[in-house]
């Protein structure tokens, strides 16, 4: 039941100003790896905005803790 709460609380999309704090990677280094099919894609969350999908990023960040 726990995991039900935590989950409802997450951001669906982080932000570009908030991927920083969340992953730790500058802006240019998201934008080499996205490039190179390495971090998820970005998606328009409206017009103007984009944002990525929290779920993408933190299996990205799985991953890498694992490599």
């Amino acid at each position: 039941m726990k995991q039900e709460t935590h989950a409802a609380t997450r951001p669906l999309f982080i932000r570009r100003s908030h991927l920083k704090q969340v992953t730790g990677l500058s802006p240019s280094t998201v934008d080499r790896l996205e490039r190179a099919g390495i971090f998820p894609q970005r998606r328009r969350v409206g017009p103007g905005v984009v944002g990525w999908l929290y779920s993408e990023v933190s299996a990205f960040l799985e991953q890498r803790e694992r490599a």
